[in-house]
């Protein structure tokens, strides 16, 4: 195959091959494609999940700086620090030699930096969740992941809100309609709500009876202790 390489029209600045799909995935025709033939071929397009994997990401490394910031004032309080502890941040050629600078890492803008880029991450994912495209597809994607495994409107709505999206209306419809005609599952090795009832009214009925049974042996007794007292009188 003959190599076209330098024949791009864009001579020098490009030495992929038309159409080659390596210069695609680095981005050398980026710029001279239109804007949404860009955001078709950009790799790695911004979403909810890749940018919490990005905050992850800045979260590990601001631990770690936190982590070395830590352990150089530790050797600098007992006096350990070694000549490589000192980053190289300059070095000077001239005519009386090699001169070398070494600063003290700059730990709190470097916090500061991967502190700011988290904010902007969680910026731009807030940006995007609440934007009406991602609403539309997430509300989408669930309706026919639920629908594909055969859920009532009502684990259905559960999705919905652990999603962090509002129930359509239509939803709540459907929700309405199921919880209206919803007959609670028999209890196992329980009672039903009739046996409740019924047990309800045999338990009334037997007070019922024993209050009459009370009255009645009350009775009894005034009976008895008018005739001994009339019996007492008597003699």
């Amino acid at each position: 195959m003959k190599d076209r390489r330098g024949l791009h029209p864009v001579n020098q600045q490009n030495w992929f091959a038309p159409g080659n799909q390596a210069a695609r995935k680095h981005g050398a025709y980026a710029r001279y494609h239109p804007p949404e033939i860009v955001e078709r071929i950009t790799p790695d397009a911004p979403s909810p999940k890749r940018l919490e994997s990005l905050i992850q990401l800045e979260e590990a490394r601001l631990h770690a700086l936190l982590q070395e910031k830590a352990a150089w004032a530790a050797k600098a309080e007992y006096g350990a620090l070694a000549h490589g502890d000192y980053p190289l941040t300059e070095v000077r050629n001239d005519h009386l030699g090699t001169a070398t600078k070494r600063e003290r890492p700059d730990f709190e803008g470097l916090i500061d930096r991967s502190m700011g880029r988290i904010s902007a991450l969680v910026a731009e994912k807030e940006r995007i969740k609440a934007t009406p495209a991602y609403v539309a597809n997430t509300l989408a994607r669930i309706l026919d992941e639920a629908e594909a495994a055969g859920l009532s409107a009502v684990d259905t709505a559960e999705r919905v809100e652990r999603a962090g999206l509002a129930v359509p209306f239509s939803l709540q419809q459907r929700v309405r309609a199921e919880l209206s005609t919803y007959e609670p599952p028999e209890p196992e090795g329980g009672m039903t709500d009739d046996e409740l009832e019924r047990l309800s009214l045999e338990y009334e009925e037997e007070i019922e009876g024993e209050v009459e049974w009370l009255e009645q042996r009350r009775e009894e007794v005034r009976d008895m202790h008018s005739k001994q007292q009339s019996e007492k009188h008597s003699e």
